[in-house]
């Protein structure tokens, strides 16, 4: 179990970034959401990673493992 949050750098993204249809910005309220998969390099997190294409907003979701 990690003590800390991981950085980013300790993973590698999986494909790239996807649309998130109906998905509305946390900052900008704006539709246009794209995120993509990251995970851990020891296997053991999965996590997505979103965008906001219109404001640069960006926020992670951590996975079911955390």
């Amino acid at each position: 179990m990690d003590t800390k949050p991981m950085d980013e750098s300790e993973g590698d993204f999986r494909g790239g970034f996807r649309k998130a249809p109906g998905l509305k910005c946390r900052k900008c309220q704006t539709e246009a959401v794209f995120f993509r998969t990251w995970e851990s390099s020891c296997g053991g997190y999965e996590d997505e990673k979103y965008e906001c294409r219109a404001c640069g907003c960006v926020w992670w979701v951590d996975g079911p493992d955390a």
